[in-house]
């Protein structure tokens, strides 16, 4: 019986022992191929490499941290702002609202005594407490506001309105007022000591 032959990368002869003339040494070296993947030097390196540590991400830089903190502090700035603006609303829709109240109290006190309570307050001054303490002391009837009234109360005050024996507006100053009895009393609010065009008052504005 004829042994196949195989192919030539699958066959050797063994140089160590050669064969004789007329031998019948037919034995054959099998070697596994050279591009297996442990005999192959590339996988090995590639291998190497993929098993290699990662290189970390990279950082901020000090340019991108400088942007971000500037946009930071500019939204801030904007928020502050809004924030603001909106306390300021309130508190001159507050002081409206206490203005005509104090107006409406004096306009019951007028329809009792057919005179307003006397209040000499300069309109010109940014906090003259004067004219504040006569309105109080007629309007609520008592001198402090946790005394017993002495006479018909005609206006009920929050105490954040109080301060002492006199009215304040949401910025803490004194309500002004001024009035000879017999005409309608002038009642303004400076809004903070500023501009009098942003006072709040009880008459119409040129």
């Amino acid at each position: 019986m004829t042994t196949p032959t195989l192919p030539l990368f699958h066959q050797n002869k063994n140089p160590a022992h050669p064969a004789t003339a007329g031998s019948a040494n037919t034995s054959k070296v099998y070697h596994i191929p050279a591009f297996t993947s442990f005999h192959n030097p590339k996988f090995k390196i590639q291998n190497q490499k993929s098993r290699s540590p990662r290189r970390p991400a990279a950082a901020f830089t000090l340019i991108e941290l400088l942007a971000v903190i500037t946009i930071i502090g500019i939204l801030a700035g904007l928020t502050l702002g809004a924030a603001g603006a909106v306390r300021r609303h309130g508190a001159t829709s507050t002081a409206k609202a206490e203005v005509a109240a104090l107006q409406a109290a004096c306009d019951r006190y007028y329809a009792d005594y057919n005179a307003y309570p006397i209040g000499t307050a300069d309109p010109t001054k940014t906090n003259n407490p004067t004219g504040s303490t006569t309105l109080f002391t007629n309007l609520l009837g008592s001198a402090t506001l946790t005394a017993a009234p002495t006479s018909k109360r005609y206006f009920e005050p929050k105490p954040a309105m109080v301060s002492g024996n006199y009215f304040i507006d949401p910025w803490g100053y004194a309500y002004g007022y001024n009035s000879d009895g017999t005409n309608a009393p002038l009642i303004w609010s400076t809004a903070g000591g500023g501009n009098t065009n942003r006072w709040i008052t009880s008459w119409p504005k040129m």
